[in-house]
């Protein structure tokens, strides 16, 4: 009994001397076929050599001519042949990420997609047979229809006194063909800011060409999708958030701002390699140019001080000398009337 049992003992511990290098060559196969597994979408399933313009029409485009003719040459419409697309395409370590805002039906386990571009089905929904008697297609009116690709720009909006006041993006954003909904940005803001637009068209900038929407959107560097994938993807994108960064006066009077005494070189007085605001600005001016116009704006307005109030002077004794006129006729008017009333 004894010498059956040490068998066995024996054979186990043969077993579990060959188990453990079965079990480390087995955990080392497992590691090997993780760390070199495939990513979870083929980085070139569309080169973009093959990505060309539909051919066919939209279906919508049968009723919808008008709005289809508004969208056919829009960034929308060439989203997939945009050269500055293509090339960041080039460099993405997933395409997807690109494919899914850049085509229309875009299937991430298949890495194909309906339409190259931004077609009336992304907004829309896919067409509904029986449309439009028998069904009625979606028309999202919400800002967070154009979050889904314009996360940066939605994030920005999201945060401003225009989502805190429910001015959606379709409220100044015409859907179809890209651009504002007035055709210009001044008239756009001057539907909500008259006064303030009314100031600004006779301030200095007003005249020299400068919009709204050049300080309170200044543009700016911007990853295309806030995503890892799309690292180091960026392009120039206007600001949302309408308020007016620190460093947009630097853009166009590099020259006439400067740090105060003392202190050191801040984002807002360092020179900036960016263009000016306005194209064809012309260069600021030198210190004792600006000094000259600065002295020649004092004496004018000084100038018109003072004719102000040699009127306001003028006024006042007009004013007194009628008043007291009019008192002089009441009286005299008064006494005849009473010296009347008492010799009666």
């Amino acid at each position: 009994m004894r010498t059956n049992l040490a068998q066995w003992r024996s054979q186990q511990s043969g077993w579990a001397i060959l188990l453990a290098p079965l079990l480390i060559a087995v955990l080392v196969l497992l590691l090997t076929e993780t760390t070199q597994a495939a990513p979870p979408f083929a980085p070139a399933v569309h080169p973009t050599d093959q990505l060309m313009f539909q051919t066919s029409r939209p279906t919508c485009q049968s009723c919808h001519p008008q709005e289809y003719a508004d969208w056919q040459n829009t960034m929308h419409a060439q989203a997939a042949l945009d050269p500055a697309f293509k090339e960041q395409f080039e460099k993405s370590h997933n395409q997807g990420d690109c494919l899914k805002c850049h085509t229309t039906g875009f299937n991430n386990e298949t890495g194909k997609f309906s339409w190259e571009g931004v077609t009336c089905e992304a907004c829309h929904g896919p067409y509904k047979p029986g449309h439009p008697a028998a069904e009625t297609m979606q028309l999202p009116m919400e800002s967070a229809t154009c979050r889904v690709c314009h996360q940066t720009a939605f994030g920005e909006w999201d945060k401003s006194q225009h989502a805190q006041r429910k001015i959606e993006c379709f409220d100044c954003h015409n859907a179809h063909t890209q651009g504002v909904r007035t055709g210009s940005t001044a008239t756009l803001c001057a539907a909500c800011h008259n006064n303030q637009q009314t100031q600004f068209a006779h301030s200095r900038h007003g005249i020299g060409g400068v919009e709204c929407t050049n300080c309170h959107m200044a543009a700016s560097k911007k990853n295309t999708a806030g995503t890892t994938s799309m690292a180091g993807a960026e392009i120039q994108a206007k600001s949302h958030t309408f308020v007016i960064p620190a460093d947009v006066c630097n853009r166009c009077h590099a020259g006439t701002i400067h740090p105060a005494a003392g202190a050191g070189q801040t984002s807002v007085s360092r020179p900036l390699t960016v263009e000016p605001l306005v194209s064809g600005a012309a260069a600021p001016p030198t210190n004792a140019a600006r000094e000259a116009e600065l002295e020649a704006e004092i004496n004018a307005l000084q100038g018109r001080l003072n004719a102000l109030r040699d009127a306001a002077v003028i006024s006042m004794g007009l004013a007194l000398g009628f008043g007291g006129f009019v008192g002089l006729v009441a009286g005299v008017v008064g006494m005849s009337l009473w010296h009347r009333s008492r010799t009666k």
